[in-house]
């Protein structure tokens, strides 16, 4: 998995933290097993860089309608690749807050070298509490993993073994590798 744009998120997991400040908003991409990346995007009325210079992830430029962040981006480089489309990529990004817990990220990406015309996707993104986020397990690749069935399973008896009120919460469990600087049985956050 590497960076790029735009970002659908993919099988290992999306997750992604959005930042903004009074000149810039960055977003903050974890696309699983800890390969995440960054994008700070200026919102500003300065055009976009000339022309020759191009970048892997093109040049962003935001500004606010409303209550929607436009994001136009351009200048990509030509050894960028996103369905066949390189230097000639154009993106306009919306994203929208519709609701306490809910980001709309609707993107149209353009080149008339490559596609007929213009298309749009469109997204949903879920907030997730900040608890739920603290500590998760890292994904990993498990394709031929024949210890699967084992580790879920004893997953399974920590879980009946918490909810009989004979074990610790395995909500709470350190899985980070904790080592001997805390209890291995307590979060270190709590």
């Amino acid at each position: 998995m590497s960076a790029r744009l735009p970002d659908f998120g993919g099988i290992a997991g999306y997750f992604l933290q959005v930042v903004q400040s009074p000149e810039t908003v960055s977003i903050f991409y974890d696309t699983g097993q800890g390969q995440g990346w960054q994008r700070v995007i200026p919102v500003t009325d300065r055009p976009h860089l000339p022309p020759h210079i191009r970048q892997w992830w093109g040049d962003s430029r935001g500004r606010w309608e409303g209550d929607t962040l436009v994001v136009d981006v351009t200048n990509f480089s030509p050894k960028t690749d996103y369905q066949g489309s390189r230097e000639n990529l154009h993106l306009v990004e919306r994203w929208t807050r519709l609701d306490a817990e809910t980001l709309e990220y609707v993107v149209t990406m353009d080149d008339p070298t490559t596609w007929t015309r213009p298309w749009t996707v469109a997204l949903e993104l879920s907030l997730q509490s900040n608890e739920a986020n603290r500590i998760y397990k890292e994904p990993r690749c498990h394709e031929g993993n024949y210890g699967m069935p084992a580790l879920l399973a004893g997953a399974r008896v920590e879980e009946q073994e918490f909810a009989a009120g004979e074990g610790p919460d395995p909500a709470t469990l350190c899985t980070a590798g904790c080592g001997s600087a805390f209890d291995g049985n307590r979060d270190p956050l709590r």
